[in-house]
């Protein structure tokens, strides 16, 4: 794949996983999943509040929905769903299943083999981990020139919320998270570009298996009667066609049966 048609995948991807993120926060509880049952029903709130917008309701309910959808999983790892909750299989479920969907549906989309299939499942990685990062250093900067301090005092936000919830600073559970299920949609984004794979015909192989053919089709030709026999310098007479030497007393070759001429 080349490096345009990464970015290319990578933004189909990113969009996919915000699909899939918002149908785990709409229908298999995402946040009553993490939060271990402390926020629920978030989901039907959000739909409620979008019952007060006639037009903008409901697509605001699923932005919204998505939007945080994609926050929880990229900032969750799998790693502290399994080991701070490992008989939670719900949790598990809804924090995979938006990775492995993203890296299917994006393969099957742009992947042609296992290559192009985990190319496409870092790039919905690192698409994300831009933002993810970005907000990190963004905010921080922005608060501080109106306040000052205002920049140590988010950064200590940010890092103190995110060592509550997944005991670690805010910059390595969002790379830990987003390396972990990245790996994981690349799994399944190889898988489908394996079947999709077709070698194609061609290329060096075929020509040298050409070549090679040729040369034994050269090596084994026919022998023909009606070509010049060879005289070496010693008077002897050899059969131009196979290089054998012939009898004086035979008008033929008794290798190959050219007519000595």
């Amino acid at each position: 794949m080349g490096f345009g048609r990464v970015i290319w995948s990578g933004i189909v991807g990113m969009v996919f996983l915000a699909v899939f993120s918002w149908i785990s926060f709409a229908f298999l509880g995402l946040t009553s999943n993490i939060t271990n049952g402390l926020i629920e029903n978030l989901e039907d709130a959000l739909a409620q509040l979008g019952t007060l917008l006639p037009v903008l309701g409901p697509f605001l309910g699923v932005l919204v929905g998505a939007f945080l959808g994609v926050i929880m999983i990229c900032f969750f790892p799998i790693h502290w769903c399994i080991f701070y909750r490992p008989d939670d299989v719900m949790l598990l479920i809804s924090v995979m299943l938006p990775w492995i969907l993203a890296g299917v549906v994006t393969a099957a989309i742009s992947a042609h083999s296992p290559r192009g299939g985990i190319h496409s499942a870092l790039a919905i990685g690192i698409g994300y981990m831009i933002p993810m990062v970005a907000i990190f250093f963004l905010l921080p900067f922005i608060v501080g020139l109106f306040l000052p301090g205002g920049d140590a005092l988010i950064r200590g936000i940010f890092n103190g919320l995110s060592a509550g919830l997944t005991d670690l600073p805010y910059l390595f559970a969002v790379f830990m998270a987003l390396l972990q299920g990245s790996l994981i949609a690349a799994v399944f984004g190889a898988f489908i570009g394996a079947l999709k794979y077709k070698p194609q015909p061609g290329g060096v192989s075929v020509a040298k298996g050409k070549k090679k053919k040729g040369k034994e089709e050269a090596e084994f030709r026919e022998p023909t009667l009606d070509e010049p026999e060879e005289i070496s310098s010693t008077g002897d007479i050899f059969c131009t066609n196979c290089g054998a030497k012939f009898l004086d007393d035979s008008p033929f070759c008794t290798n190959c049966g050219a007519k000595k001429t």
